[in-house]
């Protein structure tokens, strides 16, 4: 099998905005994770929530690489041209939305948390202040950390699938490529990178969260959203432009 070059395009793209994808405040990424770390005094506890988090994501990326590389394999000869523009140009459209008004795609918070992420931010100070307040009762009644922390690990993992399922802007890139492939294997792997690189930043993250609880505020601004969204929105229009110029 060939790997062309609009293949390595899209594999490179797919690391960087996976990246992106788990550094941005959003509710896809490490943002439905801080509640359960910040306080979390048990590594292995924190360890094992945000594998079963990132498990959801990589087995929802494989899933989609599967089927839509698969779907894109009996496309017919005759539609393969206008599916290929098709999805370059709206691949280009959705990159200057989210370069010029990067909220009107992904922006969840307006609506529930007043315009920017303090409703996040204050939860998870609370969670904070009230598990330092109770750890002590903790010894005294026992760690939940059998079936609770199972069903709590089950419940992350079936987020993460879900989230992936119900994608991101960022992602939509690997939908165009995968669609264009003609092969469930280019599809996948390229899915597969985003995986990789969506759990790199968010245990990243997630690492410094429970090191350094204050990084919870400096990374939960909208400023920070939006200058990762502007950013993958130029990464969108560029994969967009080179996919329509190669056909």
């Amino acid at each position: 099998m060939e790997f062309d070059s609009l293949f390595w395009v899209a594999f490179q793209s797919s690391i960087i905005l996976g990246l992106v994808h788990g550094v941005n405040p959003c509710g896809h990424s490490w943002l439905v994770l801080a509640p359960f770390v910040v306080g979390e005094k048990r590594g292995g506890k924190v360890a094992f929530l945000t594998f079963a988090f990132l498990a959801g994501t990589a087995i929802a990326c494989l899933f989609l690489g599967v089927t839509l590389g698969a779907v894109s394999a009996v496309i017919p000869e005759s539609l393969e041209h206008w599916v290929d523009i098709g999805t370059s140009v709206l691949l280009i459209v959705l990159g200057a939305i989210l370069v010029v008004k990067p909220g009107l795609i992904h922006h969840h918070h307006d609506d529930d948390h007043g315009h920017d992420h303090s409703h996040d931010v204050e939860h998870v100070h609370e969670h904070e202040a009230h598990h330092e307040h109770s750890h002590a009762h903790v010894h005294l009644h026992g760690h939940p950390t059998g079936k609770k922390q199972k069903l709590t690990g089950l419940a992350l993992f079936g987020i993460g699938f879900v989230n992936m399922i119900i994608p991101c802007p960022t992602v939509a890139i690997m939908y165009g490529y995968a669609l264009d492939s003609g092969s469930a294997l280019k599809a996948t792997i390229v899915f597969g990178v985003y995986a990789v690189g969506t759990a790199v930043a968010v245990a990243g993250v997630i690492y410094a969260i429970f090191h350094v609880a204050r990084l919870l505020e400096r990374l939960a601004q909208d400023w920070v959203e939006t200058a990762l969204m502007r950013g993958a929105g130029v990464i969108t229009i560029l994969f967009a432009g080179y996919s329509l110029f190669t056909h």
